[in-house]
């Protein structure tokens, strides 16, 4: 960003906070809460009946009526029409990021996003998002698809960095959900929906029940179940028509698909709890359980061309001989060297299915059992939960307390269908039948949180108000487990190493027998040498001290000290004021320091998958920093990311009907982790100097590629790996923004009211400094991934016992690097790159540049005899589409079975219609 950009944008939100104090922004709310103000809010500060109009930073509360409201039943698609800068896409065939989505806030991935429930942190999800875009590649979030919306009384966001406050993760700012405390009353609820095309049908069941324990006590329940169909927005592959035509109908018309995963038996269950035990103490618990199995697609794999399953050498048929055991050495076998057809040429097709007719009983190739060739589906089981526990009160002098302890963790298991291990050939048959699907093995990630917080206003007699003086301490003991997974899919068949050396040889005694994949092949499971139990643990000590200096002066003052184990120590602090000009105008800024620990996860994940690289498939690996060889190509050990976070704007009172928010924001952070670029290890050989001190002593006896030693120190399916990756403190950023939040309520007599809401969010994130790990596409995608611009314009109209919902959301261009010529020098800071989105010869052959667009949802609800309310909607009513795939929009098949972008905002789906009843006693 320019710095006559950053100037202006300074300037324009410093004259828009002169007429600025925070609102109660809700997209659904009564007349009553729409005029509200003094919402008392917990996020943020520790004051106790803190109101939104008194913060001094942006927060928005959001009402569980607005979440429960909407269409969409995932509350990141929520969170995504209510909070302009959290963006989420619903991307295909992206690995683990399938399961849990990965989100971005201010352009910052989601673990730099606290997640807060009752203000207790949140637990992370198992699933590393190796996938899923520039952003959000080798980030580890919490999964909040998990939390039903209909167990949510009210959301607060914090839209500032808040690390000295609540620590680790908080650079982007917080979300703390606050759970229904209602001890009484019942909803049910059941939500029907189908997408335009006709697929995608999902349905949800839900409910809420709130109980009283004895006199001065409750318990919450809500309880939640659906499922969806998955959804299918595909073109024919251009290869699989080309088989098919050559005669070959055992190859699916639709061999890849490209859609939305399919859900089953996801259900979730929540409780809140708590107990007056005296006017001066309180003991609470709430936690949760759920699960659920998605499953999503993958790649086709070509019969005729598919490396290492069914080519071999230089494009020959993979023939393996069943009669040579692994290690035997100087033999010839009889198996004949077969070259794949010419599929436009006739004669060239029916001599290779005879010659396929004709091979030796001991000669196998996978083409005799799947001619056609085929596509793995790949899934996980999830399971999450979670209890906490604790007692607050005040002490006689004054001073209250709440001492808490929590336990969260998430598992994730990996399986995959539809696919095979090359490796074991046809040893892989069990019963007569070849084993197609393997359960990989499982991510466990958990988390124990142990807190003891405390608070006492002190008078100052000097001061408008009490000082607030907060403090506490934290224990926070992390762990990141791999689980391995059946042998079958990560072992190494006697036919991975049949060629080895290049002594066993086909008939013509030149040419070596194929060396087939190992693993289970799309995604290896998990061997014996990745498995592993890896922990972190951290103290933290913090205080945090606010008071209103004048009447029209507040200032916050917030310290945090924190110690891990395995990195050293960090202490952050951050600087809060608010000014009130007149009873209609303020102003409120911040500024304060951050970081975001690498997790245990992050710090030793091993794994193999097939990834799309430069437009082609490829195998990739990911291998931890600390492996020997990925220090060897320039791996350090992983540390904590620092950030400096200022922001300044307020609220502008302009009527009791109209109020405008506005607050430009400035994160800028060094030493960000992530994944580097793929790393092209094809020319590397175990026995070039910089790897002299890896252990792969046969890799260096027989002058092997890289890959092969990979697999021999421990990487399973590593051997035919072209890429490898691995994570590295080697960027800095600059994000800066803006949020303008406007809320205008109608009065409009006899034909009802309404409030018109608008939303806008800009961001734009500058790369300062990339290390050469860091790729030209990389910077790129950082910079341009998301639309800078995003926005929704929300009407509600109430009359009577209907409501009206109208609501605009519209995305900004955005750009995907994909110019692997570009000539521009990489400068001395590893940027300066140009974009180009130069179509050439029909196709783009440079970056892919995509306009954004505008999507209208619209929804009618009515309630009668009181309880009972039936509502019908549309999200993206007008079904529009997301922008074609560049790469192939002018031909008539693509490559890859794609028709629209897989990096679209809003997604591929189209259109979503709905219905929802609810009961409510």
């Amino acid at each position: 960003m320019s710095n006559k950009f950053k100037l202006k944008s300074l300037v324009v939100a410093m004259g828009l906070a002169l007429v600025a104090t925070p609102i109660y922004v809700a997209e659904e709310a009564t007349e009553e809460e729409a005029d509200d103000n003094e919402v008392i809010i917990v996020t943020g500060t520790r004051r106790t009946e803190r109101s939104v109009g008194e913060s001094m930073v942006p927060i928005d509360v959001v009402t569980g009526d607005d979440l429960a409201n909407m269409g969409t039943t995932d509350l990141n698609d929520m969170l995504r029409t209510t909070v302009p800068s959290y963006n989420v896409a619903r991307t295909a065939i992206s690995d683990a990021a399938t399961l849990v989505r990965p989100a971005t806030m201010r352009g910052l991935p989601p673990d730099n996003i606290l997640i807060m429930v009752n203000g207790k942190r949140r637990h992370r999800s198992g699933v590393i998002a190796e996938s899923g875009g520039a952003l959000v590649e080798g980030s580890q979030g919490a999964d909040i698809s998990s939390i039903p919306a209909l167990a949510i009384q009210r959301m607060e966001v914090l839209r500032d960095g808040a690390s000295s406050q609540y620590g680790s993760d908080a650079v982007a700012g917080v979300m703390n959900f606050i759970l229904k405390d209602d001890p009484d009353g019942m909803t049910l609820e059941a939500r029907m929906g189908q997408f335009s095309e006709g697929d995608g049908d999902l349905l949800q069941l839900s409910g809420n029940i709130g109980l009283p324990l004895g006199d001065d006590g409750f318990l919450n329940i809500t309880g939640s179940w659906m499922q969806s169909d998955p959804t299918d927005r595909s073109q024919i592959r251009d290869d699989a028509t080309a088989l098919r035509a050559s005669g070959n109908l055992n190859v699916p018309e639709f061999a890849q698909i490209w859609g939305a995963p399919e859900y089953k038996d996801n259900w979730n269950i929540f409780f809140n709890s708590g107990i007056v035990l005296s006017d001066s103490q309180e003991i609470y618990a709430f936690g949760n359980y759920g699960q659920r199995t998605t499953i999503g697609g993958f790649f086709f794999r070509n019969p005729n061309g598919r490396s290492g399953v069914f080519t071999g050498n230089g494009g020959i048929r993979a023939i393996v001989d069943t009669n040579i055991e692994a290690g035997q050495t100087g033999i010839t076998s009889n198996c004949p060297v077969l070259q794949t057809p010419d599929l436009t040429d006739p004669t060239s097709v029916s001599n290779d299915a005879a010659a396929l007719a004709a091979l030796p009983a001991n000669c196998f190739v996978l083409n005799q059992i799947l001619p056609g060739g085929y596509t793995p589906s790949f899934g996980g089981d999830l399971e999450d939960s979670s209890i906490i526990a604790g007692v607050k009160g005040d002490f006689e002098n004054g001073m209250s307390y709440d001492f808490s302890a929590g336990y969260g963790r998430n598992k994730v298991s990996f399986f995959i269908d539809n696919t095979w291990n090359p490796s074991n050939g046809p040893d892989g048959f069990v019963n007569g039948l070849l084993q197609r699907q393997f359960e990989l093995g499982s991510y466990v990630q958990t988390e124990t949180n142990v807190n003891a917080d405390f608070s006492i206003p002190v008078e100052v007699e000097a001061f408008a108000s009490d000082l607030n003086v907060a403090f506490g301490a934290e224990y926070r003991n992390e762990v990141f487990q791999t689980i391995i997974g059946e042998e079958a899919s990560w072992n190494a068949g006697r036919f991975a190493f049949q060629s080895g050396n290049g002594t066993n040889t086909y008939n013509d005694g030149v040419t070596p027998l194929t060396n087939l994949s190992i693993g289970a092949h799309g995604f290896a499971g998990f061997s014996p040498p990745q498995a592993g139990i890896w922990g972190r643990s951290n103290i933290a000590l913090y205080s945090d001290m606010e008071a209103d200096v004048t009447n029209d002066l507040t200032v916050g003052v917030a310290i945090r000290y924190e110690d891990f184990e395995s990195f050293g120590d960090t202490t952050n602090g951050k600087l809060s004021l608010r000014y009130v000009f007149t009873d209609d105008f303020s102003a409120r800024a911040s500024i304060s320091t951050g970081f975001r620990a690498p997790t245990p996860g992050q710090d030793n994940v091993t794994k193999v998958s097939t990834r799309t690289i430069n437009g082609e498939l490829a195998q990739s690996g990911q291998i931890p920093a600390t492996n020997a060889i990925a220090q060897a190509l320039g791996a350090e050990i992983l540390k904590p990311e620092d950030a400096t976070n200022f922001s300044i704007g307020g609220v502008w009172n302009v009527t009791e009907d109209l109020t405008i928010t506005a607050d430009y924001f400035n994160i800028e952070m060094k030493d960000r982790i992530g994944l580097t670029g793929q790393q092209d290890i094809t020319a590397l050989n175990s026995t070039d100097a910089q790897f002299s001190g890896v252990n792969c002593p046969n890799a260096k006896a027989a002058n092997a590629n890289l890959a092969v030693c990979l697999q021999e120190s421990g990487v399973p399916g590593a051997a035919d790996l072209t890429r490898v990756q691995f994570y590295t403190n080697d960027f800095a950023t600059t994000t800066t923004g803006f949020d303008i939040v406007v809320s205008y309520d109608v009065d409009m007599g006899d034909m009802g009211e309404g409030n018109f809401a608008i939303a806008w969010n800009h961001t734009e994130t500058q790369v300062d400094d990339a290390g050469e790990e860091v790729s030209r596409n990389k910077v790129v995608d950082l910079e341009n991934y998301n639309p800078q611009d995003r926005a929704t314009f929300t009407y509600n109209h109430f009359i009577d016992d209907w409501r009206f919902l109208a609501r605009l959301s519209v995305y900004g261009d955005w750009v995907i690097g994909d110019w692997s010529g570009d000539p521009t020098a990489r400068g001395p800071n590893g940027t300066g790159f140009t974009i180009d989105c130069t179509n050439i010869n029909g196709g783009n052959d440079r970056d892919n540049c995509y306009s954004g667009t505008t999507l209208l949802d619209l929804e009618a609800s009515y309630t009668f005899d009181d309880n009972y309310s039936i509502t019908v909607g549309a999200s993206n009513a007008f079904n529009e589409d997301a922008p074609l795939d560049i790469d192939n929009h002018d031909n008539i098949y693509s490559g890859s079975g794609t028709t629209y972008t897989n990096t679209s905002p809003w997604g591929i789906d189209g259109a979503f219609y709905y219905v929802r009843v609810r009961a409510t006693f």
